[in-house]
């Protein structure tokens, strides 16, 4: 057997080992670093089963690349742009706060250069000022953070320190190569086809993510993938640049494509990508390091123990801004996280080793340094990160965009995931994907009511669930219910809720702030069990407008209670959803 079949044979079993072992024993450590712990093992410095080749080094590539392709999908650059409300509330904070991280990587850099322990101050800032997206995206995934505030924060700040260090990479190995100005301005071409994706996106999505992408043996989606990210490393080597860089915004791109089908598309890249492609990469890093150098040398070891310092040092700076959004313990929380440097730090140190601008200790050290800190600081935020939201499910909208989108926009601020559709022909091509997650469906604003009756059938059959709501008038409603539908009736509704506000004027209700004030709360904190509403003192301008339990609809009383589980539904002034949410839900993150 030749040694790249060895060698490609080892790391794959690598690869399924490292989660296969880390979930059984419940240990909080990434398995990024647990792979590059045991390619030391079979590699360079261990037993050498692994050997480098052209095929592995490509594979080892391919996962570098896929790394930064989904951390480029995952940041949704495309919501940030439209400034879709509710995408990162006090944004104004990112940029501040980004800038302190870079300021205190360069002066902590520029003070190791003062004594004499590096010497080169730019490339060890824009390391240190580095961050991991493969240890942010899975933890705060296996923590059910992605999301929520908590997570969209720690991923933001990820995102703009690891652009601008890889900028910074790319133009520090461009200027160190004949023909740096030239070089650089290829750099810029990368971005072209970005901009090309964004004024384009509506036509590309429906070009591609036309019917009957997603069958069996078609995947369109995840071929068109492979093709793009593919398309941004060729173009990267032919210009010269980093192909990392061509990932990352190969992954943004798709984002942009992509749009609300993002979330289906991203389910099957994960898995492909973590799958095998990224332990790949990471297993190699690890069998590819010679570590006898450093175990006969104090000034690596030096220059790990300070560098952990300093990422440490960086992250506290950080978190001193974050206390002006969040707690002092959340802040701290998300300080522990992104201390953690690994995928950026390690691509980043081998470019600029392999551009011979910084040296072989300096790149051991920081490539020990991620290891380490990958040790350290992701079992710390498991400690102090605060508990997942309870699960929402998703839920499908059927109708005409002018009356889906708001509606879709809605839910998506309360943290549900949403999936729109024009016609039920849409929703029947995709039905194969949502159908595990999608509890809820409602048909709305069409022209014919019948139709409504007929599409809510239909999806309550393609789907299996329990809950379709159709939009039906008074003479719909018998017939909807003997379909098993849930009918909304828009004059009944219409007449229930003038209703409650006669009996409770102070509601104050009748102005817009009622559409951007209704509240779906999944009732799961113990205070509220078993209470009448009327004993719960809930304020005079708070309004309780349904409930939900199982499959029953039940009207709202004073002499109500709830039950754990129990979905209510409120109405109330925006200044008051996150004390009436702390009500009925236990405490989550903000």
């Amino acid at each position: 057997m030749s040694h790249i079949i060895v060698s490609i044979l080892v790391v794959s079993i690598i690869a399924l080992m490292v989660p296969w072992v880390l979930l059984r024993t419940k240990a909080k450590i990434p398995f990024a670093a647990a792979e590059i712990l045991l390619g030391l093992i079979f590699g360079k410095s261990g037993l050498q089963w692994i050997h480098n080749s052209s095929p592995i080094s490509f594979l080892s590539l391919f996962g570098l690349s896929y790394i930064m392709f989904l951390y480029g999908l995952e940041t949704n650059l495309d919501a940030w742009l439209k400034r879709r409300p509710g995408t990162l509330p006090h944004s104004q904070w990112l940029w501040p706060i980004a800038l302190v991280w870079m300021v205190l990587a360069f002066v902590e850099a520029f003070a190791f250069w003062s004594l004499g322990l590096i010497h080169h101050t730019v490339a060890v800032a824009l390391l240190l000022g580095s961050s991991a997206p493969t240890v942010l995206l899975p933890t705060l995934k296996e923590r059910g953070l992605v999301e929520t505030t908590f997570g969209q924060w720690i991923l933001s700040i990820g995102f703009v320190v690891d652009f601008s260090s890889l900028l910074g990479v790319t133009a520090l190995a461009a200027l160190n190569q004949h023909g740096a100005v030239l070089r650089i301005f290829l750099v810029l071409l990368l971005f072209i086809p970005a901009l090309i994706a964004k004024s384009t996106s509506k036509f590309l999505h429906r070009a591609w993510f036309g019917k009957g992408q997603d069958s069996v043996t078609g995947q369109i989606g995840v071929r068109g993938v492979m093709m793009i990210i593919t398309l941004f490393i060729a173009l990267a080597d032919t210009l010269g640049t980093i192909t990392v860089l061509g990932a990352f915004l190969a992954g943004i791109v798709v984002s942009m494509i992509a749009g609300r089908d993002r979330p289906i598309l991203q389910d099957k890249l994960d898995a492909l990508g973590f799958g095998y492609f990224i332990p790949f990469f990471f297993v190699t890093v690890g069998s590819n390091l010679n570590l006898r150098p450093a175990l006969s040398s104090n000034h690596i070891w030096i220059l790990t123990a300070i560098f952990l310092g300093g990422v440490a040092a960086i992250s506290a700076g950080a978190a001193w801004l974050l206390t002006r959004i969040f707690p002092r313990s959340r802040a701290f929380a998300m300080a522990t996280l992104l201390a953690t440097r690994l995928s950026v730090t390690v691509a980043g140190s081998l470019i600029l080793y392999q551009a011979h601008i910084i040296s072989q200790s300096l790149y051991l050290a920081m490539v020990m340094t991620s290891v380490l800190s990958a040790f350290i600081f992701p079992p710390l935020f498991h400690r102090l990160s605060p508990a997942p939201p309870p699960a929402r499910h998703d839920i499908v909208l059927v109708g005409p965009n002018h009356w889906t989108r708001p509606m879709a926009a809605h839910l998506a601020d309360d943290e549900y995931r949403v999936f729109t559709y024009e016609n039920i022909e849409a929703l029947v091509t995709a039905a194969r994907d949502l159908a595990p997650r999608v509890r809820t469906a409602a048909v709305l604003g069409t022209e014919a009511w019948e139709r409504n009756l007929r599409w809510g059938t239909i999806i309550a059959d393609t789907l299996q669930i329990d809950h379709v709501i159709v939009d039906v008038p008074i003479e719909g409603l018998e017939e909807a219910q003997n379909s098993g539908l849930v009918p909304f009736v828009a004059a009944v509704a219409s007449m229930q809720l003038l209703e409650t506000m006669i009996r409770s004027p102070a509601a104050g209700i009748i102005d817009s702030r009622l559409w951007s004030s209704t509240l779906d709360l999944t009732v799961t904190n113990p205070e509220a069990l078993h209470v009448p509403l009327r004993d719960l003192q809930l304020p005079e301008d708070t309004l309780v407008i349904g409930i939900t339990r199982g499959r029953e609809h039940l009207v709202p009383r004073g002499s109500s209670t709830l039950q754990a589980g129990d979905i209510i539904t409120i109405v109330c002034p925006g200044a008051r959803r996150h004390d009436i949410r702390t009500l009925f839900e236990m405490p989550q993150s903000l």
